[in-house]
């Protein structure tokens, strides 16, 4: 018995035991550029929010990521945590901590506190459920890695992800290797056009002199400002094998594309647009935002003026359809100066309920105007609190005329002018015919 026992802990000292490591898997990796910018040295800082999927691990804690231009990508081991002489040439790492209802970035690489370019400052970090079964979605965002070559260069990158169980993540108790990612190509761009029935359009463009072949989809934001293939589910529109190279400068321009129902009802009308670009010869996707700054109520507006009237202004709108309005706050700041808006008078929904789908008229008057060029707009508040905004209308002291309506006008045509008076002339000159 006695020599059993010795043979047993012989064979755990000559065989100590392993801490294991597996594969916590990640895939489906996506970036949103938000800006580029060249530095002193020549290359460029790129900003973006990195996403993926990750497999889901009950027992992860502490999960860090590096980040290298994919030319030096060097092949770890990780047996152990990386040391800052196998970081050297990594741009980026950056941790979160991540159990439970706990999430947030990691202010420090604790294995190695005097790691190279650790990145925490400005960071934030999110989670969602993940795009295939079984994983978690994380959108890692502000990230600001920077790149050998200038800005015009299409720059690629390889990222590994490990991640521990242990105390201030001393062991690795799963990795994953070689997640390749364009940072800065192709870029995207695009806007909204908030005047009924609101419409996008948007660009997409590579720097890759080789030129690239694009598909893309269009999507509306679930509400929560990231994008998601699980839950961002509502498709708008797509197309598939663009071709971006010299003969169209390297550059497609979609055409403004409307994008009824779901552009004038409630939620979706308020919420933004994503435009999803993929290529056959790209491991990631490229993503863009397009934020929605539009009037959501009314869903309709019939028009909206601002003109001097005894020497007051006054702001006049009208709404053909109300959903849940509460009312509208006048909003005003001097058209030359950097102060921002602010608000001058509130008018309360004349809509029972706030829903309405009559014509309603409404007005407000500013007894003390700006004496100077002046910008109006209209906030529009539901009863859960959420704004909308409506366009923008000038007013200025020397201005005689502030509006025509409509324009270009065919039979009939409405003068709208800025200040009151007993009359006015006005001459039509046109061509005969």
């Amino acid at each position: 018995m006695r020599y059993l026992l010795f043979s047993l802990l012989l064979a755990l000292f000559i065989h100590p035991i392993i801490p294991l490591q597996a594969q916590c898997t990640i895939s489906n990796a996506s970036v949103k550029l938000n800006y580029s910018t060249p530095n002193a040295s020549g290359g460029c800082d790129i900003n973006l929010d990195l996403y993926f999927d990750m497999q889901s691990n009950a027992g992860g804690k502490y999960v860090y990521v590096h980040i290298w231009p994919q030319s030096l990508y060097p092949t770890l081991i990780y047996n152990n945590p990386p040391t800052p002489a196998q970081l050297t040439n990594a741009v980026a790492t950056m941790g979160f901590y991540h159990f439970g209802s706990n999430l947030y970035m990691l202010d420090s690489y604790t294995p190695y506190p005097t790691i190279p370019n650790y990145k925490f400052t400005g960071l934030s970090i999110v989670k969602s459920t993940g795009s295939i079964a079984g994983s978690d979605r994380f959108t890692i965002q502000n990230i600001t890695i920077t790149g050998a070559a200038d800005c015009n260069v299409a720059q690629e990158f390889t990222a590994d992800l490990w991640q521990s169980q242990s105390a201030s993540a001393q062991n690795v108790h799963c990795f994953s290797r070689g997640l390749n990612f364009f940072a800065n190509d192709p870029r995207i761009t695009g806007f909204l056009i908030c005047d009924p029935p609101r419409q996008y359009r948007f660009q997409i463009k590579t720097i890759d002199p080789a030129g690239l072949s694009v598909n893309y989809k269009v999507f509306i934001d679930n509400g929560d400002g990231v994008y998601n293939a699980s839950t961002d589910i509502i498709e708008i529109a797509s197309a598939t094998g663009i071709s971006l190279n010299s003969t169209n400068s390297f550059t497609y321009n979609s055409p403004l594309m409307g994008y009824l129902p779901y552009s004038n009802q409630k939620p979706e009308a308020g919420r933004a647009l994503w435009i999803v670009v993929t290529s056959p010869t790209r491991s990631n996707t490229a993503l863009a935002r397009l934020d929605n700054n539009c009037a959501l109520l009314p869903i309709q507006c019939g028009s909206f003026t601002a003109r001097y009237a005894d020497q007051r202004a006054a702001v006049e709108w009208t709404t053909l359809t109300e959903i849940d309005n509460r009312g509208f706050e006048i909003e005003r700041k001097n058209k030359v100066d950097e102060q921002p808006f602010r608000s001058v008078g509130f008018v309360p929904s004349q809509a029972s309920g706030g829903n309405s789908t009559d014509e309603l008229r409404y007005s407000f008057t500013d007894p003390n105007p700006i004496q100077e060029a002046t910008l109006y707009r209209i906030k529009q508040i539901d009863h859960s609190g959420k704004t909308n905004y409506s366009p923008i209308r000038t007013l200025n002291t020397d201005q005689l005329m502030s509006q025509l309506q409509p324009n270009p006008a065919h039979e009939q045509l409405q003068l709208i002018f800025s200040r009151k008076t007993s009359y006015y002339l006005v001459e039509w000159i046109g061509s005969a015919g």
